[in-house]
């Protein structure tokens, strides 16, 4: 009896939540000029920012962040899309762990049950040219993201501009992936490598 008060108290508390960060991220973004598409089943266990003034679009039943997973701080998710041509798209179903940074200046997108750990970053972007004469003079070069369906990024991996993994693949932890993935595969590694067929 305790444990379901607790749980039912619990469930409250997290639906509470949900509805806060997501009436904070309309606010923001709006104040931005971004469009943000967030539907009532999205869930969320750790605060939430979405700023920039491109567009974010979250699928149905997206969970992001996981009140058992480790998190730095107040384990806060970053959905970032910087301009006004920029683009995230998250699939239906898909799950990020805590800490997750997600920012475009291009494209991201994200297919549907995609599952994402703690402290993962991924960005389309350099952010700076690479000659130090010019490099606070533009966001150097960029290209989309994309990540198929049922993708599973492990724990602080890097996913870098250009790059695209095949559907139902894995990337390890800790891995820097700067080239496409294959469909059915385990990459590791920096640079991130197929091992194996899955």
């Amino acid at each position: 009896m305790i444990r379901a008060a607790y749980n039912r108290l619990r469930s409250l508390k997290r639906a509470a939540s949900s509805r806060f960060f997501r009436l904070k991220s309309l606010v923001q973004n709006y104040l931005e000029g971004g469009q943000l598409l967030w539907p009532m089943t999205v869930r969320t266990d750790v605060p939430v920012r979405i700023d920039g003034s491109g567009s974010v679009v979250l699928g149905e039943g997206v969970q992001l962040g996981y009140s058992k997973a480790p998190r730095i701080g107040s384990g806060e998710i970053l959905l970032q899309a910087r301009g006004r041509a920029s683009t995230i798209l998250i699939g239906p179903g898909t799950a990020t762990s805590n800490n997750v940074s997600i920012i475009s200046t291009e494209s991201i997108e994200i297919g549907r049950e995609c599952r994402i750990g703690d402290m993962t970053l991924i960005m389309d972007c350099d952010f700076h040219e690479v000659n130090p004469l010019t490099r606070n003079d533009s966001s150097g070069q960029s290209a989309p993201v994309v990540l198929a369906d049922r993708v599973w990024i492990g724990s602080r991996a890097i996913v870098l501009k250009g790059v695209t993994i095949g559907e139902n693949s894995v990337i390890a932890a800790g891995s820097v992936v700067t080239r496409s993935i294959p469909a059915n595969s385990l990459a590791a590694g920096v640079p991130a490598r197929v091992i194996r067929e899955l």
